[in-house]
């Protein structure tokens, strides 16, 4: 199931995709049990369950709409914490890296771990703010990012996957001068807009592996990054062990697993992203994200 957050007649709700790009929407009925209304509340108060969900549907007399893309949000609206990142989790993204920086870099024996602040959360086909006077090096990464639905601390491996609600496309926008100059990740990938999610929440039992899935980025239609989540040097359930070892997973939370090579920073010579240039991030099953980027001031 496809899972989407709408704003509908001026209420964010939640949507599910039918055929022909139209759309269910069970909040639209007087008699919607609250808990169906938006994702949050049926991530939390009904724990996923996409049975329930269904049976509500089959069982109502619910017109498809049309909803035009300014009007699809961030299928997760705030995170419950910051947005757990993995770094350095591609082989090509760290033979780039050892490029710029002139030095090897080892693969890591454990996860590398951020996090991004939860403000930084966009919509799949919001503008992207640029702000010269923040930040000169704004760079893409596209990933397959996942959303917690099962809560849970010292999760292991192989119980993994019974935490996990579904996946999302994620573009972690990266302020590479930020990052240099404050010598980590957090502030440089915080920025306000610079986490567009979407478009939807993909439901796991649609996804047979996620470690096979092809995933890109282009910017301006000129392709960037292709490669397939199957050459991430941490699988899903290591991820997920290693984080909750050390803190608490909520439902709603996000992990973003990591991107492959072609990020703009390690191009020759390097690319940033400017006022006008359109990003599109895809991954195979999930869907596309499309984001303008749009240049901003501040009194």
């Amino acid at each position: 199931m496809k899972l989407y957050m709408v704003n509908y007649q001026n209420k964010n709700l939640l949507a599910i995709a039918s055929k022909e790009e139209k759309f269910i929407v069970p909040g639209i009925l007087e008699n919607c049990p609250e808990n169906f209304k938006n994702l949050d509340s049926f991530l939390n108060f009904e724990k996923g369950d996409l049975k329930k969900l269904k049976d509500f549907i089959s069982s109502s007399k619910i017109d498809e709409i049309t909803i035009s893309k300014n009007k699809i949000l961030p299928p997760i609206l705030k995170t419950p914490q910051n947005i757990m990142c993995m770094g350095l989790n591609y082989e090509d993204h760290i033979k780039e890296s050892e490029k710029v920086f002139h030095k090897d870099i080892k693969r890591p024996k454990h996860p590398i771990i951020f996090t991004k602040s939860s403000f930084s959360i966009n919509s799949p086909f919001g503008e992207i703010p640029l702000r010269k006077d923040v930040s000169l090096e704004l760079d893409w990464e596209s990933e397959l990012a996942l959303v917690i639905g099962k809560p849970g601390i010292h999760i292991k491996k192989e119980d993994a996957y019974n935490h996990v609600f579904g996946y999302m496309v994620l573009n972690d926008i990266s302020a590479r001068d930020i990052q240099r100059n404050h010598k980590q990740f957090f502030l440089g990938k915080s920025l306000a807009g610079a986490c567009p999610i979407g478009p939807c929440i993909v439901s796991k039992d649609e996804i047979k592996n996620p470690h096979n899935l092809n995933i890109s980025c282009k910017v301006n239609n000129i392709t960037k990054q292709n490669s397939n989540t199957r050459y991430q040097i941490f699988d899903i359930p290591t991820q997920i062990e290693a984080i909750s070892k050390s803190t608490y997973l909520a439902t709603g939370d996000i992990i973003a697993t990591g991107t492959p090579s072609g990020v703009g920073f390690a191009r020759t010579p390097p690319e940033f992203l400017k006022d006008g240039d359109i990003v599109e991030c895809e991954i195979e099953s999930i869907g596309k994200i499309i984001n303008k980027v749009v240049e901003q001031s501040y009194q």
